[in-house]
């Protein structure tokens, strides 16, 4: 699938259209977003920082693009989840990459990392396992 055609499928689902973010770039092994922060996002207005979960919704939906780029086939469940919150999110654009480690019949591993200007500098890193059945 095109990059735009994944866009058109995340469009369809109402929890991806609250997130709001977009799909940059699209490989078979990986999926690269990025989302705009909104007020909805805030989850500490002190310093205008992301809300931790809302930063893990982000990297687990690109997580689940990356592993099955048509849902009507597809819709690949969590099984399990580890997010590893290495620095708060500021205001500004929130990036998130996942790329699929290993992809067998029943399940797939998925390394994600999401950051904001600078990608030696991660905000979060994760790694998502889903149930391809």
């Amino acid at each position: 699938m095109t990059r735009d055609e994944l866009q058109a499928q995340c469009e369809k689902i109402p929890f991806f259209r609250f997130l709001g973010f977009s799909i940059v770039e699209a490989g078979d092994t990986f999926i690269l977003a990025c989302m705009e922060q909104s007020d909805r996002h805030i989850g500490n207005p002190v310093i205008q920082a992301y809300h931790g979960g809302i930063t893990a919704s982000l990297m687990e939906a690109v997580a689940s693009v990356s592993v099955s780029h048509n849902w009507a086939i597809l819709r690949p469940k969590p099984i399990n989840l580890t997010v590893d919150y290495l620095r708060p999110a500021l205001v500004g654009t929130l990036y998130a990459r996942a790329e699929i480690l290993k992809k067998g019949r029943r399940m797939a591993s998925i390394e994600t990392v999401a950051w904001q200007k600078d990608t030696e500098r991660p905000v979060a890193k994760g790694l998502f396992h889903f149930l391809l059945v």
